[in-house]
């Protein structure tokens, strides 16, 4: 079996659950200020629960374009705003949207699984399956035109933000126009957002539903290619599908660590904390904290109650935390039924971003 790469969730340099860590500058970029890392999983509810005390408004040195992103924004603004796109993803669109994503599903499979066939036995689950499965369901759910779709993949590299920033005026003008049944229509035509309020919406179901959502299903099924065992099991009907992706979203968090900006001098588990101070929460750390998971390194697709922190805690909880469970549960569904077997062809590299946790392939065994 060739081995998965190995865990990120360890901070060598993080002596105790809440330290400070140095930013030395490299060749491409300047040193930083330093932050408090968080580590321990109280300690991180903490800090995501508490916006007026931690805030998620960019910080000295951030890109000013971020203030325009609902992501880093705080209540009261955040709150109607999500409300808003929260009342969007109904009950009913969800139905709508299991079918769609599990014939695509289903489709990218066989046409993958051919190829492999026809030629070296190998596919990559990752490119041939779960990156385009991701990316093509977000475009279904938030209604970008098929001739803009090409430019999806360029919306997870490092100019996502002032390209998925620009192509939300494009999308609400032209849903503006041309309504259809999906969230970029609904929200368009909500008579209380204002145009830039829609700017900030738009942009982060863009990016939240794309590299995150990508590294989510590629790696969660990454994890169960490097734990056979576990893999059979699921396949047999032993452990629950639901409490499975809950677990490889523990294992794998789409995002490594979030960032908070200290609003006033606080304390946090004996330390203190001064106004402007940069807070960064590992949530991979939060998410192998032994006070809370029992063996926070073994793979437990059963295990309950499973308190992570992937998909966020507090105001900024996921937004599509429920669309993005679905996607994953019918994903793994859908491969569980198309190889009896998950059996690794090669390394499973990472992605190589500091933020995201991403793998760059994924080769299995066609079978």
């Amino acid at each position: 079996m060739v081995p998965t790469p190995p865990p990120r969730h360890r901070l060598p340099h993080a002596p105790a659950p809440v330290s400070w860590q140095d930013e030395p500058g490299t060749p491409d970029r300047p040193p930083g200020p330093g932050f408090w890392a968080v580590t321990r999983h109280a300690d991180a509810l903490r800090v995501l629960q508490d916006p007026a005390t931690y805030s998620s408004l960019p910080g000295p040195g951030e890109r000013p374009l971020l203030r325009r992103l609902l992501s880093h924004q705080d209540p009261p603004q955040h709150t109607r705003l999500r409300d808003h796109a929260t009342r969007a993803l109904t009950p009913e669109r969800g139905r709508r949207f299991t079918e769609t994503a599990r014939e695509r599903a289903r489709a990218l499979l066989t046409r993958a699984l051919d190829t492999a066939r026809a030629t070296d036995g190998v596919l990559d689950l990752a490119t041939a399956v779960s990156d385009p499965y991701t990316s093509l369901n977000l475009a279904d759910l938030l209604g970008i035109p098929h001739a803009d779709r090409r430019r999806l993949p360029g919306w997870t590299g490092p100019h996502a933000l002032e390209d998925t920033t620009g192509y939300a005026r494009h999308l609400i003008d032209h849903r503006r126009r041309y309504p259809d049944d999906d969230l970029a229509t609904v929200l368009a035509h909500n008579a209380h957002l204002t145009s830039d309020e829609l700017e900030m919406l738009v942009p982060l179901l863009l990016t939240t539903g794309l590299a995150p959502m990508r590294d989510a299903a590629a790696g969660g099924l990454a994890v169960l290619a490097g734990h056979p065992e576990a893999y059979r099991e699921l396949r047999d009907g032993t452990t629950e599908p639901g409490l499975a992706v809950e677990e490889l979203l523990r294992r794998h968090p789409p995002l490594l660590s979030v960032r908070r900006t200290a609003a006033t001098d606080t304390e946090l588990s004996g330390h203190r904390i001064r106004h402007g101070d940069k807070v960064v929460v590992s949530l991979a750390a939060a998410n192998h904290d032994e006070r809370v998971f029992t063996a926070p390194d073994r793979l437990d697709l059963a295990r309950t109650p499973n308190p992570h922190l992937s998909l966020g805690a507090g105001p900024h909880l996921c937004l599509g935390a429920d669309f993005a469970r679905l996607q994953l549960r019918v994903l793994y569904e859908e491969v569980l039924r198309a190889l009896p077997e998950l059996r690794l062809a090669g390394p499973v590299p990472p992605s190589g971003s500091e933020v995201t946790n991403g793998v760059a392939s994924l080769p299995v065994r066609a079978g």
